[in-house]
């Protein structure tokens, strides 16, 4: 059985209560720290069907194996120009970075609704940096 003082309990109380204020200060400086802001997106709708997506607006890059997009609503996060795509009448050199529900991957802008032949999609970004 151990005999403590009431020196050493009040010692003891001190210490404890010091240690609940510094965690509450150091939890409140971390909740207090601004986050990390997600860039801007916007959803679009890809009107074709087994739309390729690639790792880069360009020709260069391969298409993703076994991943199409058809006629749905996909996540935009930027569009950037490429090589230029001519497909249903359409003609656009603008990409635009999508996510369909797996990998981000690039698609060409003349799929997308709402663009117009050799300009930029209305309401995506234009800022390369929200790609990432």
């Amino acid at each position: 059985m151990t005999i403590t003082s009431s020196s050493s309990r009040a010692r003891l109380r001190r210490a404890v209560l010091a240690g609940a204020a510094a965690t509450g200060a150091a939890l409140s400086l971390l909740t207090a720290a601004p986050a990390q802001a997600a860039p801007d997106t916007t959803q679009v709708y890809v009107w074709a069907t087994n739309v390729n997506m690639r790792n880069c607006g360009s020709f260069e890059c391969e298409p993703y194996d076994r991943v199409r997009i058809s006629r749905m609503y996909v996540t935009a996060y930027c569009q950037s120009q490429g090589d230029v795509v001519r497909d249903s009448g359409y003609v656009n050199d603008w990409w635009v970075q999508v996510d369909a529900g797996g990998p981000r991957g690039w698609i060409s802008a003349v799929y997308v609704r709402g663009g117009r032949d050799m300009q930029p999609v209305p309401g995506v970004s234009q800022d390369f940096e929200d790609c990432f």
